[in-house]
């Protein structure tokens, strides 16, 4: 996924006065202040595990030379280790290491096209449990630009998905969890080809026609309904909505500006090879899916 901007965090601010702190009270309010000390103590224990947890993890950070060398690349090193650790309490460490190599090569297909056309690109970012984003200095100059931008990187994870379906192909051990990773990757990379911005597919169905978008939300909603009643509805999913959103309004349905004409002014031939490419992406997405299901251990039960 690409981005090019981020939001400001709202400063917290605390009571404004201390008043009623300092007041006497009663038999039970001391009681209740007596137990708030208790669970405050608590907390602190608490606070104090989740202290000597950080430790051990720099420990092992430290005795680890390939982290250590991961780490040396900054932000990038930091959020990559710090979502395969968040991954791996819930997946493993093979599959959340698999998880984020494909993630990594989903955004370098991004990456890759930015450099060709000459757009500076200001980090790679790994955001736990929602994925990755690499950042642009500036805009691309064109449509046609952002959508290829936005194809790049669809295709890439396609290609890291299908290495991995042919690894599981060629050593179908139950315990391997290379069909898992094929089949996470053709999901991720299909999920990012939702026709909306902030998604590749809006990026790339823009040059087509942006009333899409309006498809791409409705279709993005009902997914999130349909989530939700299977009982597998996730908060982060909200994310993902109010970006979509914020990005519709933003940008609208229509050129208001001479600037914005020229910026979707795209050549019919290209409109319709960049169709072609995305719809035919899909299709093998889906076959994808379908394959790297079939060969998973659970589906064979």
């Amino acid at each position: 996924m690409a981005s090019y901007e981020m939001e400001p965090m709202s400063e917290y601010r605390g009571p404004k006065n201390i008043e009623g702190y300092t007041m006497d009270v009663g038999t039970e309010q001391r009681d209740a202040a007596q137990r708030g000390t208790m669970e405050g103590k608590g907390k602190k224990k608490g606070l104090a595990g989740i202290g000597a947890a950080l430790a051990a993890l720099v420990a092992v950070v430290l005795k680890v030379p390939w982290l250590l060398t991961l780490l040396k690349f900054g932000w990038f090193g930091f959020s990559a280790f710090l979502s395969v650790a968040l991954y791996s309490l819930i997946f493993g460490w093979y599959f959340a290491i698999g998880l984020v190599v494909q993630l990594f090569i989903h955004e370098m297909g991004h990456a890759l096209v930015m450099k060709l056309k000459g757009i500076p690109i200001a980090a790679v970012t790994f955001i736990p449990f929602l994925g990755a984003a690499v950042t642009m200095r500036r805009m691309p100059q064109n449509a046609q630009d952002e959508a290829e931008v936005g194809i790049a990187g669809p295709i890439a994870g396609a290609m890291a998905a299908g290495v991995c379906l042919l690894v599981a192909e060629l050593s179908p051990h139950p315990m391997n969890v290379w069909a898992s990773l094929a089949y996470f990757g053709f999901f991720v990379n299909l999920f990012n080809l939702i026709p909306i911005v902030p998604f590749d597919g809006g990026r790339v169905l823009a040059v087509l026609d942006r009333r899409i978008w309006l498809l791409g939300f409705i279709g993005l909603l009902a997914f999130g309904v349909w989530q939700w009643f299977q009982g597998n509805f996730s908060p982060w999913f909200l994310v993902f909505v109010v970006m979509a959103a914020s990005q519709l309004r933003l940008r609208g349905f229509t050129a208001r500006t001479p600037e914005e004409k020229a910026y979707y002014d795209v050549p019919l031939a290209t409109r319709i090879s960049l169709s072609l490419l995305y719809f035919g992406l899909v299709i093998v997405l889906l076959l994808g899916m379908s394959l790297a299901h079939s060969m998973m251990p659970i589906a064979n039960q």
